[in-house]
């Protein structure tokens, strides 16, 4: 294992601002920046760098932690893995070790299989049995350069000829089972993910195989059209793009995000080295920031059906919050961009792409397909639903397409304008009570999965989350506190085990940091404790006996449902000792 001096170096090279501005645009709040949150989609900001504490924290989706929970959780890397991300970052050379541990050597491995089974597909592909498998990815128009290029492959048509192939190679069965190139039978054998079906391997930024999908190319083969890869330990289908790992290279800071497998090669094929796919139905928020890094904008294409259009819907906002621009690609005379290749030829598709519209145009489009506007009634309702599309833009884009509404309806620009704002302001108000009602039910630690005591004891467990972060910001307070309030006295078991590690830490002659007390807590804790240590109290030393105080009186105060449990003798040395702290 890395050493704690280690780690501790790593962060102090790495400032949690500068690193997370890399995936994040962040804008200064007084001592603290905002941003929108990398882990869920969200309109209003709810995500908060600490600088002073070193973390961050989403009051949205309760992610939080410091600079090395953000990398693991962004990068989908372990903790050891995060450590060595930064360290390389920051230029520092990494320590000599012995063994890896487990789950480092497991990616590893998984790494190295999935690399090995890339060759076996591709050699499977050009071997005898494999000759209806090439005559396919022909009769598609693919070159072999453009097979070669992308590692295409054949998986055969056995029970376990993969499986026997890694197994040879000295791969385990928990390894096999672990990359999810192999299942087990009901009978305890293995036997192969992916039989008789064409492969496409899916390729991470640094070129290593992390994945596949296996798609039918004949009726007789048994199954669903696809057969993917489940999610690994080094792969995360939300987290990663098809062919992103040469798209990233191309010149133009636009990219086409495009349905399929066989859509982004044909393109590649074709000339349009910036053809990338979502490995699902919809972008996701963590492919939205990868297309951000390498793009400005993005051309969705997808199929002209019910869910291609809403794949776009869905996507569409996910990319404008992430800041990337929107384009959408309107196909006629063929079902998706490889078909409209093969049948006009790459220069007509250069044509489509340049006359594209944009997000907006596309949306009011939509809209207005819906309803009849010849009649009164039609045209009610598209005014009422295209005035709620136009309350989200900016103020210069809604006078723009207010007008284009105004005439197609032959209507007053004004009319949809104050119909637009209105709905604006409805919006405004339903958040600002939504953001209340949680911060409400926040203070009072309703539903509270990490400390559900808090909600009976909201005094104690308020005094005990105050001290905290007291402690934390004002570290030389804590060995008074442990001799004024031993951690039994806490009354929240969440509170006490804090408190403990606090007390623990600061014995062995450290810094009390997220870091340290992670080791001790899960990472919803950590998150947790990230909230506590940056509330309001974190600055003020005015309340530490009065915090003191209240904890131990709540501590000895017995609630209804213990009193009962109390003898009379008991109970009355508990009221005793209670009315001496009081006099």
């Amino acid at each position: 294992m890395l050493s704690q001096e280690f780690i501790n170096e790593v962060k102090e090279r790495n400032d949690i601002t500068d690193v997370i501005s890399g995936y994040v645009t962040l804008k200064r709040s007084g001592r603290n920046s905002k941003g929108l949150c990398p882990f869920h989609s969200e309109k209003t900001p709810s995500f908060t760098v600490y600088s002073d504490t070193s973390s961050f924290y989403c009051f949205g989706c309760q992610a939080g932690g410091d600079v090395i929970h953000f990398i693991s959780k962004i990068e989908n890397l372990d903790y050891v893995e995060a450590v060595k991300f930064l360290a390389n970052r920051a230029g520092l050379a990494i320590p000599e070790q012995g063994k890896n541990d487990g789950l480092t050597h497991m990616r590893l491995r998984i790494r190295e299989q999935n690399r090995e089974a890339g060759r076996f597909f591709y050699r499977s592909l050009y071997s005898p049995a494999g000759r209806q498998a090439l005559a396919y990815f022909h009769s598609r128009g693919l070159t072999d350069e453009t097979i070669r290029r992308f590692g295409l492959g054949w998986s055969p048509d056995g029970w376990d000829m993969l499986v026997r192939h890694l197994s040879q190679l000295g791969y385990k069965r928990d390894e096999i089972l672990s990359a999810d190139l192999g299942y087990a039978s009901r009978k305890g054998g293995l036997i192969d993910r992916f039989r008789n079906r064409v492969m496409f391997p899916i390729i991470d930024l640094q070129g290593n195989v992390v994945a596949f999908g296996g798609r039918k190319f004949t009726e007789d083969v048994v199954g669903g059209k696809y057969v993917n890869t489940s999610d690994t330990l080094i792969y995360k289908k939300t987290n990663n793009l098809f062919a992103m790992n040469i798209a990233k290279n191309s010149k133009s800071r636009e990219l086409i995000l495009c349905e399929g497998y066989m859509d982004v090669i044909a393109l590649h094929q074709a000339g349009f080295s910036n053809a990338v796919a979502a490995l699902g139905t919809a972008v996701t928020p963590q492919q939205a920031r990868v297309l951000h890094k390498y793009a400005n904008s993005v051309i969705l294409s997808q199929d002209g059906d019910e869910a291609g259009q809403k794949s776009i819907a869905r996507s569409i906002p996910i990319m404008k919050a992430e800041g990337l621009d929107v384009r959408v690609l309107a196909i006629t005379g063929a079902k998706d961009p490889d078909e409209f290749i093969r049948k006009y030829g790459p220069e007509r598709f250069k044509m489509l792409l340049d006359g594209c519209s944009n997000d907006i145009e596309y949306s009011i489009t939509r809209i207005g397909m819906k309803y009849d506007i010849s009649t009164d009634d039609g045209r009610l309702h598209y005014l009422r639903e295209v005035c709620e599309y136009l309350s989200g833009l900016g103020t210069l884009e809604q006078e723009i397409y207010a007008a284009r509404v105004a005439d197609r309806l032959h209507i007053e620009k004004s009319a949809v304008l104050s119909q637009a704002q209105a709905s604006a302001r409805r919006k405004i108000k339903s958040e600002k009570e939504k953001e209340f009602r949680e911060m409400a039910k926040n203070t009072a630690g309703i539903g509270s999965k990490i400390n559900p005591e808090r909600s009976s004891n909201l005094l104690a467990s308020n005094a005990e989350y105050a001290l905290l972060a007291m402690l934390f910001t004002h570290q030389d307070l804590i060995p008074k506190a442990a001799k004024q309030l031993p951690p039994e006295q806490f009354v929240t078991d969440f509170g006490r085990r804090i408190y403990t590690g606090f007390i623990g830490i600061n014995d062995s002659g450290q810094e009390v940091t997220v870091s340290l007390l992670a080791m001790q807590f899960s990472e919803p804790e950590t998150a947790e404790i990230v909230r506590i240590i940056n509330s309001e109290y974190s600055n003020g030393t005015n309340d530490f006996k009065p915090l003191i105080e209240i904890i131990k009186n709540e501590h000895f105060t017995p609630k209804p449902q213990d009193a009962a449990k109390l003898s009379s003798d008991e109970l009355l040395q508990q009221m005793s000792r209670l009315k001496k702290k009081k006099s």
